[in-house]
């Protein structure tokens, strides 16, 4: 008898998770995709729209689970009974499971008060028009050492936008981070910092912005940064599930097959879980791991791998992309940036299953219209 897996999510842990399963465990799974939406959002190019370098592209979320034999439903969960092996959704129905596999993501809120948040693709259009509208300095702050990626990507862009367009702005990077993208290794910071010197873009590490106000970056130990606009990165919190474990901030721990303790039967994989670093990638490799396990637990003959991560991320910069890695491995340096491709595809999110099945499936991409 098929084991019922239920997989809570729409993103890209939720997705890998599914293509895991399904090349694992074949027809010992049943699964059923509950998400919050109907459409699968790419949301790490969204750093490239307000400057018309790239599109968000939008997927079919019917169609994948068409064409993997998934159940798809489109709500929100919003509890879980362990104990009876339930999951409720917002609307109230409620989804029996073998396993239930949480892939809900995490929820962005605004950290520095008086900027320009930038947490996705809803937010490209008022940071171009914000950016049209702007003379004089413009900072991009982030208030977290975590993956803090995308707001070098954001400072590079706007630098070549502006020098294009012959406009008068200033960039300014202010980070915690002893280094900019010190988390990929000494090689990488250094490549980094000098794509930043090249653009002009000054640089403030191991400052902690706390507000914007009276034209302003405060920043302490430091003092104000006069400033025109100010965009950071948000702060991520846990969606809390009712009847999961979880921290204060809402974040659910697991173990390194993302299973959560004293909730059997429910995996966690993604943005979701109490590991420090959220990125697609990562979440994508989170999502082999507990497949693995999954799979080892219907019989099927495969040998559980545990989640030791390898961290890769293409630093885009408005020109010619920086490919970063770090993480053990056969033949690799601890720590890599190239110029050319560090992985194939050589795509944003580096994920296993997901990557090369979007790439094969051109036509599960959505018109503009419809996905908006």
């Amino acid at each position: 008898m098929s084991r019922r897996i239920l997989i809570a999510g729409g993103g890209v842990a939720a997705l890998e998770t599914g293509l895991a399963l399904g090349d694992l465990a074949g027809e010992r799974m049943r699964i059923e995709l509950v998400a919050p939406e109907p459409v699968f959002s790419y949301r790490a190019l969204a750093v490239g729209e307000p400057f018309g370098l790239a599109e968000s592209p939008h997927y079919d979320l019917a169609a994948i689970a068409a064409d993997r034999g998934w159940t798809l439903t489109t709500g929100m969960l919003a509890s879980v009974d362990p104990a009876r092996r339930e999951a409720r959704t917002a609307a109230g129905d409620v989804h029996a499971y073998s396993a239930l596999v949480l892939a809900l993501g995490a929820i962005p809120e605004p950290a520095l008060p008086g900027a320009l948040t930038f947490a996705g693709p809803a937010d490209a259009g008022p940071l171009s028009e914000a950016l049209r509208a702007l003379t004089g300095r413009v900072a991009f702050v982030a208030t977290d050492p975590g993956w803090t990626l995308p707001l070098y990507e954001l400072a590079l862009m706007t630098a070549r936008w502006a020098r294009a367009g012959a406009r008068d702005l200033k960039v300014v990077v202010i980070t915690p981070e002893g280094r900019p993208l010190g988390v990929f290794g000494a090689p990488a910071a250094a490549a980094v910092e000098e794509a930043l010197a090249a653009q002009g873009i000054a640089l403030r590490t191991a400052s902690v912005a706390t507000e914007v106000a009276d034209g302003a970056v405060h920043i302490e130990l430091e003092g104000p940064l006069r400033v025109d606009l100010a965009v950071a990165l948000p702060r991520l919190r846990g969606p809390a599930l009712p009847g999961v474990p979880h921290d204060e901030r809402g974040f659910v721990p697991v173990d390194r097959f993302g299973r959560v303790e004293d909730a059997p039967g429910v995996f966690a994989v993604g943005d979701i879980t109490t590991r420090i670093l959220r990125q697609g990638g990562l979440a994508a490799q989170q999502a082999e791991a507990a497949a693995s396990a999954l799979a080892a637990e219907t019989g099927a003959d495969v040998t559980p791998v545990p989640y030791e991560p390898v961290l890769r991320g293409m630093l885009l910069t408005g020109a010619e992309p920086l490919y970063l890695r770090r993480g053990t491995g056969p033949g690799w340096p601890a720590t890599a940036v190239e110029g050319e491709p560090l992985w194939w595809p050589p795509h944003k999110i580096v994920a296993r299953r997901l990557g090369p099945y979007l790439a094969a499936h051109p036509e599960l991409v959505l018109p503009a219209t419809h996905a908006a």
